[in-house]
């Protein structure tokens, strides 16, 4: 099967959004207070908020990473057929993964609560909906065809 532009830009799309993952990841306990003066406006975080933004970023940072990892090599199965059993199991750990994001911006919202916070957490639980109903229609789809080889 040929690999469509759609699913080429797809890639590098990916590939960028784990580069630029890899290197705010790394580089956030540098530059937090540059970060946030660049996205809030805020000329310093106070202390309290620091301690516990940091970790909290941290954690956050190393599922939505795996979480493109697991895209790409999802992708990369496309020229030979991506109705594989290893997609599968990327899609429910996928779901798991963002259930698991869920519930951390949930235990935030006992912390610190903002909208946004509120809005990741509730994006995360219909994005890990999505990635088990997908996992579950691509292993019914594996079944349909193991079953039509066998007729043929």
């Amino acid at each position: 099967m040929k690999e469509t532009l759609f699913s080429k830009t797809l890639k590098y799309a990916l590939y960028a959004a784990l580069v630029v993952g890899v290197i705010l990841t790394v580089t956030l306990p540098f530059m937090l207070d540059t970060y946030a003066r660049i996205i809030h406006g805020a000329v310093s975080l106070t202390p309290a908020y620091r301690g516990f933004i940091m970790p909290f970023l941290m954690i956050v940072a190393v599922p939505c990473l795996w979480i493109v990892v697991e895209m790409i090599l999802m992708l990369r199965t496309i020229p030979t057929g991506p109705f594989v059993m290893r997609n599968v199991k990327a899609l429910y750990r996928l779901g798991t993964l963002l259930f698991i994001l869920s519930a951390i911006f949930i235990a935030k919202c006992f912390i610190f609560i903002t909208f946004l916070t509120l809005f990741c957490a509730f994006m995360f639980v219909g994005s890990g909906l999505f990635a088990f109903t997908f996992a579950a229609l691509i292993r019914q789809a594996i079944v349909f065809r193991e079953e039509n080889d066998l007729t043929i």
